[in-house]
């Protein structure tokens, strides 16, 4: 099964901001790894974004496709 990344920036709040792309391999399968750089990032930004990103998922294909 392909892995996909799905990466929003900070300040972006819209759900078309997520951009899904072809994402690494983990080290083991059926695993989410969620990435946050919180230098300058508040928790509400974070979860802001994960909503965003849950968006993302619920409205897209299942397994995601990316091109």
């Amino acid at each position: 099964m392909p892995q996909t990344k799905f990466t929003m920036t900070q300040g972006q709040t819209d759900v078309g901001a997520v951009q899904p792309e072809a994402g690494d391999a983990e080290a083991s399968s059926e695993t989410i790894s969620i990435n946050i750089d919180a230098t300058n990032l508040t928790k509400g930004e974070a979860l802001v974004m994960i909503e965003k990103i849950t968006e993302t998922i619920h409205r897209g294909e299942w397994p995601p496709v990316v091109a």
